[in-house]
């Protein structure tokens, strides 16, 4: 493939008065050819990291440099980069002193512009809006990154730039993927997180954080996404965006087609999830254990997994402030807590038709479906014979009917005989094995 290097180098001015984070750069960089598109690739010079977008470099960079740190000034968080901390403010804000975006079409708020610009083509008609079209499918994208992602499925593995662990067999398509996986190598005292300043809650994730401090919140300072036909508040836009689909006719709704079957999708994961089924085992990108013959199509399967390998000291639990109750997963916690509030604290989603009220979104979602008409419901639907579901997980049952014994695939235990047609039961019956030890 042609190449061109140019013969640029990293220059590191550590006086931190000449910008903001005190670095003034020229960057190597390279031309390579991707289809008949030459991009050009950002190097780092003190690792092999490599990026398309030269302000990542500069973000990446800083974790080479002794850079000084932005504090809050109300709490103990801290970052090198002083957008972060703008960002982060935010949260001690009051919902009224955030200035915000407004959608001139409807209720719509964001403190994004980026996020208002998007938002504001969902009330045009498909063919007002600009698409990016794979040249491979029918696949269309509203944005040149997930057009980028979806390439990712026609091309081999072997073509597939991946981000290697050097630690074990890890190997990532998205480089904050890999990121992530390298925490499971440190020692939860090497780890960064970002610590709540009302609770002894600690994420590995900002983002975490900030959904985190949301139980913190009495419900009217929360600011809620409000859909403009119905009760229905939601803490985040993407709650709203998947609950305006009830209020539109199935006619309406822009769904993703696969290229190889009748199978159509209203969520573009949900299609990326579906194609793997067209795929010989081959070609299909697994995430292994290096520890056992365990392996995942999805990474946070494989993450998982790991819990089994490890002594139960040394698996992170999510520990509740009020009681002793321990949990491995975040949202199992999120779920706990409800009980120590007060009903009347408890944000609820609300039928819009009848009495039925909800805790989780999830369950609304499917309460709805009893007060459609059939003919607008949509429905998956079998390949082979006439059943319909109205669950995606009803489908993915039902299809082993049609499959021969042969072509299940078996989840099995490395320890003893136990096998499972079924990945969460294999998980749970490892705990067994974990204890007995």
């Amino acid at each position: 493939m042609p190449y061109n290097q140019e013969t640029n180098h990293t220059s590191i001015n550590s006086d931190p008065n000449q910008n903001a984070s005190g670095i003034e750069m020229e960057y190597p960089k390279d031309h390579k050819l991707i289809g008949d598109l030459a991009v050009t690739r950002y190097h780092c010079d003190h690792c092999p990291y490599v990026t398309k977008w030269k302000i990542n470099l500069s973000r990446h960079v800083l974790i080479h440099l002794k850079i000084k740190s932005y504090q809050c000034n109300f709490c103990s968080y801290k970052t090198k980069l002083k957008n972060s901390l703008t960002t982060h403010m935010l949260i001690h804000k009051n919902a009224s002193e955030v200035m915000t975006y407004d959608c001139s079409f409807c209720s719509y708020k964001t403190i994004w512009k980026g996020n208002l610009k998007l938002h504001v083509l969902s009330h045009k008609d498909p063919s007002e809006v600009m698409t990016y079209d794979c040249s491979f499918c029918s696949y269309k994208a509203k944005q040149k990154r997930n057009l980028t992602r979806h390439m990712l499925i026609h091309k081999d593995a072997s073509e597939i730039t991946t981000y290697d662990c050097n630690v074990c067999p890890y190997k990532a398509k998205h480089k904050h993927n890999l990121t992530k996986h390298m925490l499971i190598h440190k020692d939860a005292s090497e780890i960064t997180t970002y610590d709540c300043n009302v609770c002894p809650y600690k994420a590995k994730h900002k983002h975490n954080l900030t959904q985190h401090m949301l139980i913190h919140k009495d419900a009217s300072e929360i600011t809620t996404y409000d859909c403009s036909f119905c009760s229905y508040k939601a803490k985040r836009k993407a709650d709203l965006t998947a609950h305006m689909l009830i209020h539109k006719d199935a006619s309406e709704i822009t769904t993703y087609d696969c290229s190889f079957c009748s199978h159509k999708a209203k969520r573009k994961g949900d299609l990326t999830r579906h194609m793997v089924i067209h795929k010989d085992a081959s070609e299909i990108m697994t995430y292994d254990c290096s520890f056992c013959s365990y392996k995942a199509k999805r990474k946070g399967d494989l993450t998982a997994h790991m819990l089994i390998h490890k002594d139960a000291s040394e698996v992170t639990t999510y520990d509740c402030s009020f009681c002793s109750y321990k949990a491995k997963r975040k949202r199992s916690l999120t779920a706990h807590l409800l009980i120590h509030k007060d009903a009347s604290e408890i944000m609820t989603y609300d039928c819009s038709v009848c009495p039925y009220k909800a805790k989780q979104k999830s369950y609304l979602t499917r309460h709805m479906l009893i007060h459609k008409d059939d003919s607008k419901v949509t429905t998956y639907d079998c390949n082979f014979c006439s059943y319909k579901a109205k669950w995606k997980g009803a489908l993915t049952i039902h299809m082993l009917i049609h499959k021969d014994a042969s072509e299940r695939t078996i989840y099995k235990c490395a320890y003893c005989l136990f096998n499972t047609k079924w990945k969460a039961y294999l998980i749970k019956h490892m705990l067994f094995h974990r204890d007995a030890s």
